[in-house]
C-alpha cells in the first residue's frame, strides 16, 4: 500500500489534516485508510462525509463520499444520470482535465474543495435545481 511505500508521506497527511480539519478521525479498515468527519457549510448545515484514499494515491487523489446525509444531485430524473456525482455517490470535485490535483495534494486539499462542492450544492438547491454554479462537463 501506498502508506506502506511512503511511510513520510502518511506523516504529511496526518499533520495537514490535523492542521485544517481536526475535527476529522484516519480509520484503517483492511488495507484502506479513510478520514471521517463533519464539515459545516456556510449556510449553517452539516455534511458528514468519507475521504477515501486510492490505493494509487498519491497519483490519484482520495474520493469524498457523503455520508450524512446521503445527497444525489440528478441531472435528468427521468434519464436518471447524477449532476456532479458519480453514480456510486462520490462526489465530482473538478473539471476534468483541468488538472486540479497533483501528487502533491492532500487529503486536506480535497476536503476543502468538498465544502466548496457542497457550498454549490446549497446554491444549487436555492435556484430550485436550475443553476449549477461553476463550470459544467456538459
Amino acid at each position: 500500500m501506498w502508506y506502506e511505500s511512503d511511510p513520510a508521506r502518511l506523516v504529511i497527511e496526518k499533520r495537514a489534516m490535523e492542521a485544517r480539519f481536526p475535527q476529522f478521525r484516519l480509520i484503517q479498515d483492511g488495507q484502506k485508510l479513510t478520514w471521517v468527519g463533519k464539515l459545516q457549510s456556510n449556510r449553517g448545515n452539516t455534511y458528514e462525509i468519507a475521504v477515501i484514499y486510492p490505493d494509487n494515491f498519491p497519483v490519484k487523489p482520495p474520493d469524498v463520499y457523503p455520508i450524512d446525509p446521503i445527497i444525489t444531485v440528478w441531472k435528468d430524473e427521468h434519464a436518471g444520470r447524477l449532476k456532479h456525482q458519480y453514480n456510486d455517490g462520490k462526489l465530482c470535485l473538478y473539471f476534468p482535465g483541468d488538472g486540479s490535483f497533483s501528487d502533491r495534494t492532500t487529503a486536506a486539499t480535497v476536503v476543502a474543495v468538498a465544502a466548496a462542492w457542497f457550498f454549490a450544492y446549497e446554491s444549487w438547491l436555492a435556484s430550485g435545481k436550475r443553476e449549477w454554479p461553476g463550470k459544467e462537463a456538459d
